[in-house]
């Protein structure tokens, strides 16, 4: 009988999962593991991991377009623009038209949880790499943004 899902070879997984050896079961597997994590460092600062790269994008490279954002953060327009709404009603980033273009810059409050923000990355980043290691959460790492920049070059 052959599978309903189309898999690599058992062979080629060393997981425990029948599911293992499927590129979209292990991506997202990996993805709600470390949000979790994430989740939680920035949930201390009330944000999301999202609102959080928006935010020090913002912070650390002022007056950037939704659309320069969307490319950044491989989010989409629509997604950059609730983000960018939501962290406005909380006071930390605000739209400022320019021409044609809207430019958003990180208000003061938003400037100030700058530092706060890049305690829970290097946190977060402290227990990827105590659970596969240093070396492993590197290269990890850059398999993963260098397939995710391959997936986008191909929207």
């Amino acid at each position: 009988m052959e599978p309903a899902i189309a898999l690599m070879p058992p062979e080629t997984s060393a997981s425990t999962s029948r599911y293992g050896a499927c590129l979209l079961f292990a991506a997202n597997a990996l993805a709600r593991a470390v949000t979790v994590i994430g989740d939680a460092r920035f949930a201390q600062l009330g944000l999301s991991y999202s609102h959080a790269y928006l935010l020090n994008e913002v912070a650390q490279y002022p007056g950037q377009t939704p659309t320069a954002l969307s490319e950044t953060l491989f989010l989409s327009p629509s997604t950059i623009t609730r983000l960018i709404e939501k962290l406005e009603g909380k006071g930390m980033v605000r739209r400022q038209p320019e021409g044609k273009r809207t430019l958003v810059f990180a208000t003061e409050t938003g400037q100030a949880l700058a530092p706060a923000i890049a305690k829970a990355w290097q946190d977060n980043w402290a227990t990827f790499a105590e659970n596969l290691g240093e070396a492993e959460a590197v290269q990890l790492t850059k398999q993963i943004i260098a397939a995710a920049e391959k997936f986008s070059a191909t929207e």
